[in-house]
């Protein structure tokens, strides 16, 4: 068994959970994104992407759809490529780094085809420009975090999803409670925006190549699945 820390990796995760800003998340993913998949995601047995599309699979069947499957905070395109692997298409991406956007844009699937239809710079922090109701489905896995970004701009993606549409959002399981991202879902779920709320804990790392204290948030993360009424 190979055990590794993320909290001793020398560069990447401890800059990325001491995040504060759109900026800080900025200019750490331009480093970091032409290395990211080695010194992240192979590393650290890294397998969130696999857990969250999961999640959106006991909603939404993989398949070829009408409308896309919107991957928020797409990164280099990991959760892309295993939302094609399992069948979903179209897929689109969004990204605040127009670096790790480059990278993703680069993906293919084994067929030749670009893992992503369209990709998009944005910061979701800020109105989302976007079409509205023209997704029916959307997935996020490492976009929430340690609280750069708060609970805000779900009431936003919520827009984004059409009738009927599902998705499933993973948020750090201490922050979902102390950010407020509670607080958010219960709104929305009140004002009839959203129906069938699940709270889905899911692991971030592969148990085999990682160890860490027990309690150790970083470890197991909160899905939030959701779908929208359909009329």
């Amino acid at each position: 068994m190979v055990v590794t820390n993320p909290g001793d990796d020398p560069f990447g995760l401890d800059e990325a959970y001491a995040v504060e800003t759109v900026e800080d998340n900025r200019r750490l993913y331009a480093r970091w994104a032409d290395s990211y998949d080695d010194t992240f995601l192979t590393t650290h047995g890294y397998v969130y992407h696999e857990s969250v599309v999961s999640v959106l699979e006991r909603r939404l069947s993989a398949c070829a759809h009408d409308f896309p499957v919107l991957d928020v905070g797409c990164g280099t395109g990991v959760v892309g490529i295993e939302l094609r692997r399992r069948g979903y298409e179209p897929v689109d991406g969004i990204d605040l780094s127009p670096e790790m956007l480059g990278v993703a844009a680069a993906k293919t699937t084994p067929s030749g085809f670009s893992v992503y239809r369209h990709l998009h710079a944005v910061d979701l922090t800020e109105p989302i420009d976007l079409p509205l109701h023209n997704a029916i489905g959307l997935v996020s896995a490492g976009t929430f975090t340690h609280g750069h970004v708060g609970p805000e701009p779900i009431a936003r993606l919520v827009d984004l999803l059409c009738a009927g549409g599902h998705a499933a959002i993973g948020v750090n399981r201490d922050v979902f409670s102390s950010g407020g991202f509670d607080d958010m879902v219960r709104s929305l779920e009140a004002a009839d925006r959203i129906t069938d709320v699940e709270l889905v804990d899911v692991p971030v790392y592969d148990p085999d190549r990682y160890t860490a204290e027990d309690g150790d948030p970083n470890t197991v993360s909160r899905v939030i699945l959701f779908s929208i009424p359909s009329s």
